[in-house]
């Protein structure tokens, strides 16, 4: 590895425990000439089988498989490329060149054998050109039941009669007057599984207004370098009857009357290849079989399809399309600016306003507006249109009130697409009763949501939420979690509000799940219990419980709020929440309408977090309070005296810090609490350290470790470990240990 990086810098990349190889070769130079259409640059850099020659006797069979699947896919792009080039020379009516070309893609080192449809393109073209390989490729085609009865005048005249259609469809495809942004990896992904044999039907999906039909006019201007390509809008068809006088329209073919449409299409079709671009077909999906029998009967023919959710077909492949992306967090301005959804609504503000450049004063806003409309194109299109009138702050904040100020005021946006709400309505009236029920009561989630928390709080069946997957409301998220588009959500909690009487009964049920989930957490972190498993499932899941700290306060529910806040204490500590924390025991205190434990528990966290931030004046106050209210009622807080000390030890107060910790190993003695007499030992010993009595100290710790290995856990500080372990005076003398900070879990 070492020699690599030498001989080669730059040559691997880290992730985590993997390796990555970032060297740029001619297979890569070859796909990205295919991805652009440049079909003869890409056949030049074909030398021969991927890897060919290449002897590895330690290699596994891993990386066998690596190697003969890579081969044998750089090898059948290849073959397409060959094979469309020759088919667009005879149609030119230069058969000979044609059919060299196709005898090269037959027989091309590294590729397995021709799929069936490409056997019948192949002979063709072969036939047309009279190549002499004919009779040797028609019998390996009839291995595969695949036969060809064409004279070379037939072949000749199916291939050159596509000439004058295929210079009819380059203005088939609509322009558009403005210039397409970002999406580059979705692109090169669609034209990849287009070029695969087996990808025939290729559903892009995704909610409304996120850049479908816009990506999908993209690919298609690219494939239609390999071959024809039409665009059909089924925005307003009621049904698939129409579509084969539709794509004869746009193929400049004349279907004959005396045959049924769709028989005609078919024959008219052949095995041409040929890609259907079908846009917003959501609301046809009843007819969808319909395409499979399109598809069975023209293997030439690839489909793809924008729909905001699935077919549901067998044959389909799918892309779900989100949001564009965003600055990441810290991000230079140069980098910043670069991002997706930066970029375009910094373009589209530019058409609006011609005066107007991004500076770096904007940028925060401008992020904001990306996330507030989830990386939407239309939502990013619609809000750059208004820099005429307002500043991109002004802008945020409108659109953070209302949904209604995403509506285009005249320009040349689609009627679909006039506004956010407008496209939301579409899909809206499309939902069962259940389905809509739930995606508004889902709209209380923050954050994203587990499978579980939709079923408690929304009432959410596992089919429910598939449904809303496949309709593009709800989208599928890392470690088995589910969130919504920040559009969407806004849209379904105005539903929501409008049904008061459940909008209530749904926060009172989400509010009480993440109390539940916090004291979970509470009483796992008190008996050591996947400590680090429960940190990430509250980290994931802490936008939920402010969402119900605030519905608490808001409601007055202080005792809730302060519940919920109190039972995160070791959450908020060891996260770097402090204080965060502080202010929601301040906001819950303000009410004075807790009961005095509450208030008595709130006083002693809120005491604690002031110390983990140094604010000791305001942590012995704190404390101090809330060991008085205690006190008041006969009662012990063995905790809140032995903070108390580490208070004063932190202070420098080395005669009332030892006091306390005395009181407190008392207190826990009294009460059986074995981890608190260890923590008590330990402080206690710091103390002892502190002032010179080196060997009191040690016997304390030691007393410390006994005890806590008897209780078990990890949470004493490891320098008591560290002290008890080396053992003697030498090593406290020469302070190999952190034993000077006291306890204070």
């Amino acid at each position: 590895m070492r020699r690599l990086r030498q001989e080669a810098p730059g040559a691997l990349e880290t992730d985590g425990d993997r390796l990555r190889a970032s060297v740029i070769c001619d297979a890569s130079h070859m796909l990205s000439h295919l991805d652009a259409g440049e079909l003869e640059a890409s056949v030049e850099l074909y030398t021969g089988p991927f890897l060919a020659g290449v002897h590895l006797p330690d290699a596994g069979v891993q990386l066998e498989d690596w190697i003969f699947a890579t081969r044998e896919f750089l090898a059948a792009q290849v073959r397409g490329a060959l094979l469309t080039l020759a088919e667009r020379a005879a149609a030119r009516g230069d058969f000979a060149a044609g059919a060299t070309l196709a005898e090269r893609a037959c027989w091309l080192p590294g590729a397995a054998d021709p799929e069936p449809e490409q056997f019948t393109r192949l002979l063709t073209v072969l036939m047309a050109g009279q190549s002499p390989l004919f009779g040797r490729l028609r019998q390996q085609a009839r291995d595969y039941e695949i036969g060809l009865t064409l004279t070379p005048d037939e072949a000749r005249q199916a291939l050159f009669k596509w000439q004058p259609q295929a210079a009819r469809l380059r203005p088939g495809l609509p322009l558009r007057g403005t210039s397409f942004v970002g999406r580059e990896e979705e692109r090169a992904e669609l034209l990849r599984s287009l070029a695969r044999p087996e990808v025939r039907l290729l559903t892009l999906v995704g909610p409304g207004g996120i850049g479908k039909t816009r990506l999908a006019l993209e690919v298609a201007q690219a494939a239609q370098q390999q071959g024809e390509a039409v665009f059909i809008s089924l925005e307003a068809a009621v049904s698939l009857g129409p579509l084969p006088g539709a794509i004869a329209d746009a193929l400049g073919l004349t279907l004959p009357a005396e045959q049924p449409p769709f028989k005609a299409l078919l024959s008219a079709l052949g095995t041409r290849p040929i890609l259907l671009v079908l846009d917003s077909a959501e609301h046809l999906l009843v007819g969808a079989p319909y395409l499979t029998t399109l598809l069975l009967a023209c293997p030439g023919v690839r489909l793809l399809v924008t729909s905001r959710e699935r077919l549901g077909l067998e044959d389909e492949w799918a892309l779900t399309l989100g949001g564009l992306g965003l600055p990441a967090a810290g991000a230079s301005f140069e980098a910043a600016i670069e991002a997706e959804a930066i970029h375009l609504f910094a373009q589209r503000a530019k058409r609006a306003r011609l005066s107007f450049d991004l500076t770096t004063d904007d940028l925060p806003p401008v992020s904001r507006i990306g996330e507030l409309v989830g990386g939407s194109p239309l939502g990013l299109e619609l809000a750059a249109a208004w820099v005429k009138l307002m500043s991109p702050a002004e802008i945020a904040e409108e659109i953070g009130r209302s949904l209604n100020f995403l509506e285009a005021a005249g320009g040349d946006f689609p009627a679909r697409h006039h506004s956010v709400r407008a496209v939301f309505e579409q899909t809206w009236a499309r939902l069962t009763s259940a389905e809509a029920q739930v995606f508004a009561r889902l709209s209380v989630f923050r954050g994203g949501f587990t499978r579980e928390a939709a079923g408690a709080v929304a009432g959410a069946s596992l089919p429910l939420l598939a449904a809303l997957v496949d309709k593009s409301l709800i989208r599928v998220v890392e470690h088995g979690r589910f969130d919504i588009h920040a559009l969407l959500q806004q849209f379904a909690r105005e539903r929501l509000a409008g049904q008061a009487q459940d909008e209530q009964q749904v926060l009172d049920v989400h509010g009480a799940y993440f109390l539940n989930l916090c004291q979970s957490f509470a009483e796992a972190i008190r008996h050591n219990q996947e400590e680090k498993r429960w940190l990430e499932r509250m980290d994931q899941d802490i936008e939920n419980v402010r969402a119900a700290l605030d519905v608490w306060l808001e409601r007055g529910q202080a005792e809730m709020a302060l519940r919920c806040s109190l039972a995160l204490r070791n959450f908020w500590a060891r996260t770097g929440r402090t204080r965060e924390a502080r202010t929601w025991f301040a906001l819950g205190m303000a009410h004075q309408v807790v009961t005095q434990r509450t208030l008595e528990a709130t006083l002693l966290c809120d005491g604690e977090m002031a110390m983990h931030m140094h604010d000791y004046a305001v942590a012995r106050a704190q404390l101090q309070m809330s060991l008085s209210l205690t006190e008041s009622r006969a009662g012990t807080s063995p905790l809140t005296v032995l903070l108390l000390g580490s208070v004063h030890h932190s202070l420098g107060e080395l005669d009332a810090s030892s006091l306390h910790y005395e009181r407190a190993l008392r207190d826990f003695h009294a009460a059986g609490v074995q981890v608190g007499v260890a923590a008590s030992l330990n402080n206690l010993g710091t103390v002892q350290m502190a002032r010179g009595d080196l060997q009191a100290a040690l016997k304390t710790f030691e007393e410390a470790l006994q005890v806590k290995r008897e209780v078990g856990g990890t949470s004493i500080l490891s320098s008591t470990i560290s002290v008890s372990s080396i053992g003697g005076l030498d090593a406290l003398k020469r302070r190999r240990c952190t034993s000077d900070r006291p306890y204070r879990d």
